[in-house]
């Protein structure tokens, strides 16, 4: 991985991609059960599951971020996207698991845990593995009955940067890293 081939990012991270027929479901799901004019859909190509942020890295932490990941020996895994939530603070709506399998917790975790090593300090919060599907949502939002349930099978997690660029967002997926067959 050579990480001159791009510019410097503002900040990276290691996530889980979904398939394309399950963020078709998300996007047609949030299309019919949320309100239109409650929130800021993200883009398609934006829902994913964060696993762990590397904010504003140096030269050196980026230097050491590819050995690090690269080394790293956990299974594949499966898990279900069935619960669904707000947070008020971050006005953030969301679909995540429950429970989530423990594969899932320990690759977030040896990933932060990784990522902390290399001097990108990880947030205190415990991982809840969710996948944004709006922003700047209001608190009078309603959530609409859980009745939904797509399952994801995960072989491998990606590493992307994330910049601004004239006032937009710009991210990129920089590598992908196999899981170990089960």
């Amino acid at each position: 991985m050579v990480f001159a081939k791009t510019i410097q990012a503002d900040h990276y991270f290691l996530a889980l991609t979904l398939p394309d027929s399950v963020t078709e479901q998300l996007v047609t799901w949030r299309a019919t059960a949320l309100p239109a004019d409650e929130g800021i859909p993200l883009p398609k190509a934006q829902l994913y599951m964060v696993l762990a942020w590397i904010n504003s890295p140096n030269a050196a932490q980026l230097s050491q971020l590819h050995p690090a990941i690269a080394a790293l020996r956990s299974p594949a895994f499966t898990f279900t996207l069935n619960d669904a939530g707000y947070w008020p603070r971050s006005g953030q709506c969301w679909v995540g698991c429950r429970p989530a399998p423990r594969e899932l917790l320990q690759l977030a975790a040896l990933l932060r845990s990784r990522v902390a090593r290399i001097g990108c300090p990880q947030s205190s919060l415990p991982f809840h593995p969710h996948v944004t599907l709006l922003r700047q949502v209001p608190s009078s939002l309603t959530l609409p009955k859980r009745n939904f349930s797509w399952s994801v099978a995960c072989n491998h997690f990606s590493l992307f940067s994330s910049r601004y660029q004239r006032s937009r967002r710009i991210i990129t997926l920089e590598n992908t890293y196999p899981l170990s067959p089960n």
